[in-house]
């Protein structure tokens, strides 16, 4: 029971702050108290939420869907609208059951056709209609409606200038409370929550009534024009919620606010007919309309992963472009060993114009030459020969063999790519690797291959002067496509360094990471898998702890404390183990192990090192100014952390911050999971150890 009411009043508090477009108990515990101000505002709002919870039970809509919040805090906005409208009697009551229940069904049905079918949020759309249905109706309802009833003017303060009443005014009427002390708790909740919000409420609502008072040609007029509210909720929408806050954002943004101010005067001329005000049909439709239309020319900065507030949503967005370029093709070397760049990216010879992204590849010795003896035969090239492997798992769409090799000292200027063979990447990209060795090929045109699978030979064949491989990623299956953008994966330069999105340099020395079938073991990790640690900080022991392996309702696998409700998100993607991302308390340990050993390639390469670039807040906890500043300079405050391999189990890292420096060492159990994960920072030595069967 008692956990149920907790649940209720959580959700309470969630769809009060969802009217800010955050997620925030102690936010929505504010506007509930700003409400109570008006007991009839607060009475009717709460009940007509609590009747489209029960009403959603009812008939089986379950809390876990995404609907959710979208009828709650809908349902809550319009009980708002009838308590502004109505006192407290038996018929107005009924008018809250029958509109709350509206209210559920409506949003239901936008969230089907806008959300499901085309990826556009419901906002409060549903409010909007339903608002309009009881202004409408409440002109046949004199036995309800109330005139001036809910004046309070011990809740505005006279003495401050209109243009700043205006503000919190407009502030006010989010929660149906148009008042000055509403408009001052409202801004001062958004300032110590999101000072991105904060910052975007300011800047939109001044600049949608700057432009409003130009055409109107009076500023006070435009100040007392309660419909700006909608400047307010597109620039929080646009700048902080649906696209990932940026200047490019902001710009977006202050655009919206300003193609709303036509839109609203229109609106008003039709809406003043009926008597009736706009409510939010402006930021609705303005914000649809540039979601929708950022959606379908690919936007690159949507916000696919809304969480509870801006700063939220820009963490965890740097957290995976920065970690993870998806956008990206990053295939695997196609070959074994170390080989040189023989040519680049934009290389002197053939790699220009639309071929510019392409690498060719041969085998130097250790006096920098590609052949033995005099050179003149192409099996004296180190390269000649050698096997060629599939660098991305994926079907063959062409491929021919049927050229032959020329002799050193020739080219084939005809068959300017030779021998080749074209693959198919599920995610949506096709390799090309060329001059291949006359009848080498080992697949067939519409096999299916995996990434590491042999498919040909290096050959001769071609605009070839001597033995190399080339490769290029295009879009396009035609032989000699217009080549784009890659990086390679688990590749290692001559420093035994990994080289993460990054280009490769001519002469640079390369070749892929060995895998490890034995380090895969230790990082398959199954469902309610238990391991048991003794927590010591300076060698003190505190307490015991368990480790569990959890699934999220989406079907993720994180590691989480028993007992708590702290989330570290993993997987296995391209032989790397991968922790994604950490939910829960900010000295949970979990963020110590995800710290100390963020990224693992399933290699078995003694003294491979990597740098990795650390999740916001993992290490240095940023506050709400410098969240602010990063969503101007998205690169500021970043924390890197460089790891290495030492030997076939211990993992060991260096993190710099700004002030200090944290070592961090994990050694991998010979079975499964860590034996020991260890931090060390400003004098103090956090140490996780693992208690064998036998110490249990």
């Amino acid at each position: 029971m008692e956990k149920n009411f907790l649940s209720l009043l959580n959700n309470l508090l969630y769809s009060y702050s969802t009217l800010l477009f955050i997620r925030s108990k102690s936010t929505g515990f504010v506007l509930l108290l700003i409400t109570c101000l008006n007991l009839n505002l607060a009475v009717t709002g709460i009940l007509s939420w609590a009747i489209a919870i029960f009403f959603a039970h009812l008939i089986s809509i379950k809390k876990e869907d995404k609907i959710h919040i979208i009828y709650t805090y809908n349902a809550l906005i319009v009980g708002f609208s009838i308590g502004f409208l109505f006192k407290i009697t038996f018929l107005s009551i009924l008018l809250t059951i029958g509109t709350s229940i509206l209210t559920v069904l409506i949003s239901y049905t936008l969230f089907s056709l806008l959300s499901k079918t085309i990826r556009l949020p419901v906002l409060n759309s549903p409010f909007f209609i339903v608002s309009t249905i009881i202004y409408l109706a409440s002109t046949r309802y004199s036995s309800l409606f109330v005139d001036s009833f809910y004046l309070h003017e011990n809740l505005d303060i006279i003495q401050i200038p209109i243009f700043i009443q205006g503000l919190l005014r407009s502030l006010g009427i989010l929660i149906f409370m148009p008042y000055d002390i509403s408009g001052i708790l409202i801004l001062i909740a958004l300032l110590l929550f999101s000072r991105i919000s904060f910052f975007l409420t300011i800047s939109s609502y001044y600049l949608g009534v700057t432009i409003l008072a130009l055409l109107k040609g009076s500023f006070v007029n435009a100040y007392l024009d309660f419909s700006a509210f909608n400047f307010i909720l597109i620039g929080i929408a646009l700048g902080g919620v649906f696209l990932i806050p940026s200047i490019k954002s902001y710009l977006i943004a202050f655009t919206g606010v300003f193609v709303s101010v036509f839109f609203m005067d229109a609106i008003s001329v039709v809406w003043s007919a009926f008597g009736i005000p706009v409510f939010t049909l402006p930021f609705n439709i303005v914000v649809l309309l540039f979601v929708f239309v950022l959606i379908n020319i690919g936007y690159p900065n949507i916000n696919n992963s809304i969480k509870d507030s801006p700063e939220e949503s820009l963490s965890n967005f740097l957290n995976f472009t920065k970690r993870f370029n998806y956008s990206i093709p990053t295939p695997w070397l196609p070959f074994l060993g170390q080989w040189s760049v023989y040519q680049s990216f934009s290389g002197q010879w053939t790699h220009q114009g639309i071929w510019q992204y392409a690498y060719d590849f041969v085998i130097k010795d250790e006096n920098g030459l590609t052949y033995q003896n005099n050179g003149l035969k192409l099996e004296d090239y180190y390269c000649f020969g050698k096997p060629i492997f599939a660098p991305i798992s994926g079907t063959i769409v062409d491929a021919s063999d049927m050229l032959k090799d020329n002799p050193i000292g020739e080219i084939d200027k005809k068959n300017n790519w030779g021998n080749y063979i074209i693959i198919y990447s599920s995610f949506g990209y096709y390799v090309e690797i060329s001059h291949l060795q006359f009848k080498s090929l080992k697949v067939n045109i519409g096999d299916y291959v995996v990434a590491g699978a042999i498919i040909a030979n290096c050959g001769n064949s071609g605009y070839s002067p001597e033995p190399h491989v080339h490769i290029q990623i295009q879009y396009h299956p035609q032989l000699g496509s217009e080549t784009f953008l890659f990086y390679f994966n688990h590749c290692l330069n001559e420093k035994r360094q990994l080289v993460i999105n990054k280009l490769l340099e001519k002469d640079m020395i390369v070749q892929p990471i060995t895998f490890s079938k034995k380090a895969a073991k230790i990082f398959t990790f199954i469902l309610d898998d238990n391991f048991q640690y003794k927590l010591f900080i300076n060698e003190k022991n505190f307490s015991d702890i368990i480790l569990t392996v959890k699934m999220s309702i989406e079907g993720s696998y994180y590691l989480t404390i028993l007992n708590t409700e702290d989330r570290l998100y993993f997987g296995i993607e391209n032989n790397t183990f991968i922790f994604y991302s950490f939910e829960g308390r900010k000295d949970s340990l979990l963020k110590y192990l995800f710290a100390a050993l963020p990224k693992f390639p399933l290699a078995s390469d003694i003294d491979l090192s990597w740098e990795e670039i650390l999740p916001d807040n993992l290490i240095k906890h940023l506050n709400g100014f410098q969240f602010f500043y990063k969503s101007f300079n998205h690169n500021a405050y970043t924390v890197i952390g460089n790891y290495k391999l030492t030997n076939e189990n211990e993992i060991c890292g260096t993190i710099s911050c700004s002030n200090h420096t944290i070592y961090t060492k994990v050694i991998l159990n010979d079975f499964k999971g860590f034996e020991l994960i260890e931090i060390f920072q400003l004098n103090q030595t956090i140490s996780l150890r693992r208690i064998n069967n036998s110490e249990k």
